[in-house]
């Protein structure tokens, strides 16, 4: 799936940075919910930095690690410093909030043992470009004592947060037009939208994102039935309210709302933090709170905060 930009903020803003943030060869850490275009962003960021070689896929699982193009035996470990060392090639990690505590160990002795990519020198020509992808927040696993906060610092040093799609509807006609066509390939025409279904693409909640939207583009170019596709949306609205009606909360009200607001307020913050690059003093002032109140926000949302005297970059 090619990666579209959209009319977001968030997005065009990435848009306007994604050519410097491709060439400079950081390490970049991708994070947002399944389905949202982590790893087509990781394939546009490679093809856009210049790389002769093709991105390696590590796969992080709750069984274990795979690594595309496959290593030998399925060992990722045993040739691991291998990958990271080769020059001009781009690994993509993908899931990295799924190591176990000793992968986690695994992964950061391979990028201590390379280059730093960060520094810029000739030195680093023989490292390999790192990009990481996770759906949970890395900061507050690191909080919370579940992340190696080592290995946060050297997968993190840009960070890209794509929101969800129900977040970016603005965005859904030009990505439905796109699924549309690459699921055509040239064969014919795109179908045409009829309003109906544009405004019940506009209203659907989208929990599985982008991958869901693909798919409900591909059931058009086989039905080229409206109709079919505005009921199949309606059941599936229908099926996640049972959901949520057959587990009830059994907080009451005012402990749901509280619960609520907290995490729309982490969300906020978060995404505040993220378009600043993490500088919490510019994130405050865009809040519009002081920077004390920010700290300590982010100290209840479970949001790691550094030593106040930390100088912020």
């Amino acid at each position: 799936m090619r990666f579209v930009f959209g009319n977001h903020e968030r997005m065009k803003d990435l848009e306007r940075r994604i050519s410097f943030i491709a060439r400079s060869r950081w390490p970049v850490l991708i994070e947002g919910a399944c389905g949202t275009g982590k790893e087509a962003l990781a394939e546009l960021i490679h093809d856009l930095s210049g790389a002769n070689t093709r991105l390696t896929r590590i796969v992080c699982r709750k069984s274990g690690i795979l690594r595309y193009p496959l290593a030998p035996e399925g060992n990722w470990a045993a040739d691991s410093l291998d990958v990271y060392r080769n020059a001009g090639h781009t690994v993509f990690v993908k899931n990295v909030h799924m190591l176990s505590p000793a992968e986690q160990d695994q992964l950061l002795v391979a990028l201590e043992q390379t280059p730093d990519s960060r520094e810029g020198t000739e030195e680093t020509s023989g490292a390999a470009r790192v990009l990481s992808s996770a759906t949970v927040s890395l900061d507050a696993m690191v909080s919370r004592g579940e992340l190696n906060p080592a290995l946060y610092h050297r997968l993190s040093v840009y960070r890209i947060y794509l929101p969800p799609l129900r977040n970016r509807r603005e965005d859904i006609p030009e990505l439905f037009a796109q699924m549309v066509g690459n699921a055509l390939n040239g064969s014919a025409a795109p179908p045409p939208v009829a309003s109906g279904l544009l405004r019940a693409l506009m209203t659907y909640d989208w929990p599985g994102n982008l991958r869901e939207l693909q798919n409900i583009a591909r059931m058009y170019v086989v039905t080229c039935d409206a109709g079919e596709i505005i009921e199949e949306l309606k059941s599936r609205s229908h099926r996640t309210s049972l959901t949520f009606s057959v587990s009830p909360d059994q907080r009451s009200l005012k402990e749901q709302v509280r619960g609520a607001s907290q995490r729309l307020e982490s969300e906020i913050i978060l995404r505040t933090l993220d378009r600043h690059r993490w500088n919490r003093r510019r994130a405050a002032q865009t809040l519009q709170i002081s920077y004390r109140s920010l700290l300590y926000k982010m100290k209840s949302c479970n949001l790691r905060t550094e030593p106040e005297g930390e100088r912020e970059l």
